[in-house]
């Protein structure tokens, strides 16, 4: 398993420990081509998937976690969303008019696709117990810039941050692509002990990453991990599977609107007498009658 994955590793005899992401087209292309996002949009949203699923690989106990910005700029809301099984899911709201206007640019800077705001961190834990949440400005050039500025300011953890996401076009069309990568200073201990010295070499060596190989289908994640920690050792853990996995069903949807009366229901009716009710997510959409809501 090299790709579509997150492996954890660790530096032989230093206190730095990491986390890499491998997403192929099966997930981030799905995930993208559902909504017709305009190039700067979809590569900030893949950039989002990819470290929400570092964030993942990360908290352990989180039963789920939501990266979400939402600002005033010509991207009103991104959301990226890990589930302790491994399911991603991701969605971004631009009006028709913002699309149109920056359809033709780049890549464009978190502050200038979102517009003032921070980016939120939700570490749900489970049920019977609080949700814990760090927010960071998004004041950096690049989405892994605020994260780096999250982790210092919410989590006081030393932390480097990789992204990427690139479209990969070929004869036969177009797929976007994801990685990620992020390496942490931890508390020495009597084995690894500490040394400044440690974590400014590790961040040099983290430094030379490009992001040609974050998504490289042909470079093995073991491969790229010992590319960057060989002179100093690394071991690698077996990589957790992630999968595009949208959370929605009918069940939901049907609990969600139980909670309007009969009269209110009647507003949803479409002309052929059914509610229709889209996944904003996965684009599934859901057909019902008010009979059915109502038991």
């Amino acid at each position: 398993m090299s790709e579509d994955a997150i492996f954890a590793f660790q530096v032989e005899g230093a206190p730095v420990r990491g986390r890499l992401a491998r997403l192929s087209p099966a997930v981030v292309d799905a995930i993208l081509q559902r909504h017709a996002y305009p190039r700067p949009v979809a590569l900030l949203l893949g950039e989002a998937i990819a470290l929400v699923a570092l964030f993942g690989g990360l908290a352990k106990a989180a039963h789920r976690i939501t990266l979400q910005a939402e600002g005033d700029g010509p991207c009103t809301l991104l959301v990226a969303e890990w589930r302790q099984d491994g399911s991603l899911r991701a969605y971004a709201r631009i009006p028709p008019e913002a699309a149109a206007a920056i359809a033709d640019q780049g890549r464009m800077t978190p502050q200038a696709l979102l517009g003032q705001g921070a980016l939120a961190v939700t570490l749900d834990l489970g049920p019977d117990t609080d949700q814990l949440q760090g927010f960071a400005p998004l004041e950096g050039e690049t989405l892994s810039a605020c994260a780096e500025i999250y982790f210092e300011r919410s989590e006081q953890t030393p932390t480097r941050v990789r992204l990427a996401c690139v479209e990969d076009i070929g004869a036969g069309g177009s797929a976007w692509r994801a990685g990620g990568a992020l390496i942490q200073r931890v508390a020495g201990d009597d084995a690894r002990g500490f040394t400044e010295d440690d974590w400014e070499r590790a961040q040099y060596l983290f430094a030379t990453l490009e992001d040609a190989e974050l998504v490289d289908p042909l470079l093995k994640a073991e491969e790229l991990v010992y590319r960057l920690f060989h002179e100093d050792g690394v071991r690698m853990a077996a990589g957790e599977p992630l999968a595009d996995r949208c959370t929605c069903d009918a069940k939901r949807l049907t609990a969600v609107l139980s909670r309007f009366t009969a009269e209110e229901l009647s507003d949803f009716v479409e002309p052929d007498g059914l509610i229709h009710a889209r996944c904003q997510f996965c684009a599934r959409t859901y057909q019902m009658t008010p009979a059915e809501i109502v038991g």
